[in-house]
């Protein structure tokens, strides 16, 4: 998926075409995030979608999971936790691995301009897309950006990025990438979310040689099983000479 590339400057109807050619039947789900709510485009019927990839896999074809599809509880606590979060005055801020750029809409509609980045373009696809229907498009630039070989060519004054530690060989390049692209200002932050379950340990032991770190848990109760599980809230600030 991540090679293909699409026109995204095109109406929302046209859009919508090329995500229910790629993935079938697809609707907007309404999104609480802080007493703010969103229209978040999802695949309908993700099994089916699942099945179809099985059958590629059959075929010898290589597949990937549209895991950035998927409104991860984590993501929902990200959010909450911008609509609180002291930004400062015209600042500048990134979201790496956004998927369907949950947080960067909340970030849109708290008055930011956000960067939204991701690897897949479909995922882009889906930002866009997400955009429009929440009349914030004016406040999205799109970048398809991979954080393990890539770079945006600017600095932000805040990064953030939810369940982007999935895979320890990318650890290392995720570090350079967040230190490549955050600002030298004293403020500057990078703001990461992640179910407990996903440790990352390596890469926060990595990281714990240039950054101030803040982590903090907040529990929620998964909606289809009623257990009770914790995302960590890791705050990230350069150490100060």
């Amino acid at each position: 998926m991540a090679d293909i590339v699409h026109n995204l400057d095109q109406p929302i109807g046209a859009l919508i075409d090329i995500a229910v050619r790629e993935f079938g039947e697809v609707e907007f789900e309404t999104v609480n995030v802080g007493g703010m709510s969103l229209e978040v485009l999802q695949i309908k019927n993700m099994q089916q979608y699942l099945d179809k990839l099985i059958d590629k896999t059959r075929a010898g074809k290589k597949i990937t999971l549209p895991l950035w599809a998927k409104i991860w509880p984590s993501c929902l606590i990200l959010g909450y936790t911008l609509t609180k979060f002291p930004f400062s005055n015209e600042c500048s801020i990134l979201e790496v691995g956004a998927g369907g750029a949950v947080n960067s809409l909340v970030l849109a509609k708290l008055g930011h301009d956000v960067t939204v980045s991701d690897v897949d373009s479909f995922a882009l696809l889906f930002s866009k897309i997400n955009a429009l229907k929440n009349g914030v498009e004016d406040k999205f630039t799109l970048h398809r950006v991979d954080f393990t070989e890539d770079t945006v060519e600017k600095h932000f004054d805040y990064i953030i990025g939810c369940e982007v530690l999935y895979a320890e060989e990318a650890f290392e390049p995720l570090l350079k990438f967040l230190s490549s692209h955050l600002s030298d200002n004293s403020t500057a932050e990078i703001v990461l979310a992640m179910d407990q379950k996903r440790q990352g340990r390596k890469f926060f032991d990595m990281a714990n040689e240039q950054y101030a770190m803040m982590k903090s848990a907040a529990k929620y109760k998964d909606r289809e099983t009623g257990e009770e599980n914790v995302v960590n809230l890791f705050r990230m600030k350069r150490k100060q000479a």
